[in-house]
């Protein structure tokens, strides 16, 4: 009688879940931060124009974070990570609204007002890539 009855809720747990598909998207983007500098030194590129080393540009970027918050809980980032040098970021999400946000490190001047774009709001299609870009401008001159 044990083993039919551990056959049975056994049977029963095998073919009773069901596999749910969750419909995603990607957020992808780039977060752009700057000036790093007041002057250009002569020489430099317009995407280094500090002539700053590869690790000193992830020394930067390091600072901040992007994160993900849906729109039926706006106060609670779903997802985050800190950038590196690129600025690149990543999101697999399911589909719905969102707002992507730069988090910026205490004591940042940063702001809407010096002209940053610091959040974005975006809608998630299932299998489509949505593609943003952010601002962060420090304020240096």
């Amino acid at each position: 009688m044990k083993n039919i009855m551990l056959a049975l809720v056994a049977f029963l747990f095998l073919f009773s879940c069901e596999s749910v598909a969750v419909e995603a998207g990607i957020v992808e983007g780039k977060v752009t931060i700057g000036p790093l500098c007041g002057n250009m030194p002569a020489g430099t590129t317009g995407t280094n124009p500090c002539g700053f080393t590869d690790a000193q540009m992830d020394q930067v970027y390091s600072k901040y974070k992007v994160a993900i918050y849906s729109e039926s809980n706006p106060k609670t980032a779903l997802k985050e990570v800190v950038l590196n040098r690129t600025g690149a970021f990543s999101f697999e999400v399911p589909t719905g609204g969102y707002s992507v946000e730069v988090v910026l490190p205490q004591g940042s001047v940063a702001s809407t007002q010096l002209g940053s774009e610091l959040k974005k709001t975006v809608s998630v299609t299932k299998s489509i890539v949505t593609t943003i870009s952010l601002n962060v401008n420090t304020g240096i001159q």
